[in-house]
């Protein structure tokens, strides 16, 4: 699904980067990053947050986004980072290697996908054994999420928490870590932050 001008705008402010950046750093605390050099940013947008990875940790950062406005962006903004590579793609058909990431993130990417649980076999596929996969995204409750499915369909990912859990254990991914902010409409909707590492 695409986003239109104004949520773009917001999901493409430092604010939102900085917010992202808070959530990483202490998901990051849940594991051991020394054997990370390799990292996949899926739903990267202008690239702020896979700039701030490379910089700061230089790893090797590859960011993905289906816009090609926001890839366009994203190269042009972070051209003198030489660990950084952009690349317009779609999360449900990665052109990369098995196992060639030690790390894949998604923040606030997955609900945009139509096809969340293919996407996910795709990073468990990229993903190399003993790898994470740090997912930070909004989760419908159970009922909502049943309510939803029909109505949103062709729209947007609609997954409750155990959905997500149950795919990303069908694709090896094993979750490590798991927290749950009722940051928006907590009857509805759920922030859920999930550590998974593959075996």
């Amino acid at each position: 699904m695409r986003m239109g001008k104004l949520e773009k705008k917001f999901v493409n402010s430092k604010r939102q980067a900085e917010k992202n950046i808070k959530i990483a750093e202490r998901l990051f605390g849940e594991i051991d990053p020394s054997n990370v050099r390799r990292v996949l940013e899926v739903g990267c947008g202008v690239g702020m947050f896979t700039s701030y990875l490379a910089k700061k940790y230089k790893w090797d950062v590859t960011g993905i986004d289906l816009d090609p406005e926001q890839i366009k962006r994203a190269k042009s903004d972070h051209v003198e980072n030489e660990h950084l590579r952009f690349f317009e793609a779609d999360a449900t058909e990665l052109a990369f290697e098995k196992g060639e990431f030690d790390m894949v993130l998604s923040f606030d990417v997955l609900h945009h996908i139509r096809c969340w649980d293919r996407a996910i076999a795709e990073i468990g596929r990229v993903l190399r054994p003993k790898g994470f996969y740090i997912l930070n995204d909004l989760v419908f409750s159970r009922l909502a999420a049943r309510i939803s499915r029909d109505l949103l369909r062709n729209y947007m990912g609609v997954y409750a928490a155990d959905d997500i859990i149950n795919c990303l254990t069908r694709n090896n991914l094993k979750i490590v870590h798991h927290e749950e902010r009722p940051e928006v409409m907590t009857l509805i909707l759920k922030y859920h932050s999930l550590v998974s590492q593959k075996i």
